[in-house]
């Protein structure tokens, strides 16, 4: 009676489990090709999401870049949560800093609440009720965070951090002043070079002292200047002048 073949290939060895009638180990290895095929599928599904979770947040950068202030808003969270990019606090801060500058009422009142809790940045409770503020005023344009915003400066009034002045949305935004500057036809002042240029040109010390008196000088009398100026002609009146004159 000859004996069966003994398997070799792994086609072999699985027609030999059937001929034996051992259905056992077969179905432990359908069992673990299912697993595998499973876990390639999740792997990859996995994988087309991060891979749109990249596109999103590179087409989100780029609008934030561009000036949009909702899409600066949408890239501070993604870097303040970890989305779509490592997870980086200061960058986050950086983004909704920007985005609050440009007014959206969003980004004012997440900033208004780091600078009330001290979260991420140091604890000032003005800074706070600043952007609070901001936000309050605009009640027709996004009420949602406006109404949040009045609400946080309602418990800061009621703790007492702030006083109902600083709490008072109602009032209008106090603008930046502007310091006006102040308009003269008067010239400027005489520089070393220009005494040394009038008096080697003609201008008596009497002369050059009364100009020095109206307009004064730019420089000091140092001892090499007082030298080059008596080298000029000037006399001692005109040097006294120039030590006493407004820079």
């Amino acid at each position: 009676m000859s004996r069966p073949c003994q398997p070799g290939s792994e086609t072999q060895k699985i027609a030999f489990v059937l001929q034996a009638g051992d259905s056992g180990p077969l179905r432990i290895f359908m069992s673990s090709q299912h697993k595998f095929v499973k876990f390639v599928a999740v792997m990859t599904v996995m994988a087309a999401f991060v891979a749109g979770q990249t596109a999103d947040f590179d087409a989100l950068r780029r609008k934030a870049e561009a000036g949009d202030a909702k899409a600066q808003f949408d890239l501070a969270s993604a870097y303040s949560l970890g989305t779509g990019v490592a997870k980086d606090s200061a960058k986050g801060l950086e983004w909704l800093r920007k985005s609050a500058a440009q007014g959206y009422a969003g980004a004012e009142v997440v900033l208004g609440l780091f600078y009330q809790k001290g979260i991420g940045i140091e604890k000032d409770p003005e800074e706070a009720a600043k952007w609070y503020k901001k936000a309050a005023r605009q009640g027709d344009k996004d009420p949602k965070h406006a109404e949040t915003a009045k609400n946080h400066l309602s418990e800061m009034l009621s703790e007492g951090s702030i006083s109902a002045m600083e709490a008072d949305w109602h009032a209008p935004e106090a603008a930046t002043a502007v310091p006006k500057q102040t308009k003269t036809n008067k010239p400027p002042p005489f520089s070393l070079g220009e005494v040394e240029t009038g008096l080697g040109g003609g201008i008596t010390s009497k002369r050059m002292t009364t100009l020095v008196s109206t307009y004064g000088v730019d420089f000091t009398l140092s001892a090499n200047t007082r030298k080059r100026l008596t080298d000029k002609g000037a006399d001692d009146g005109l040097l006294a002048t120039i030590a006493s004159a407004k820079r």
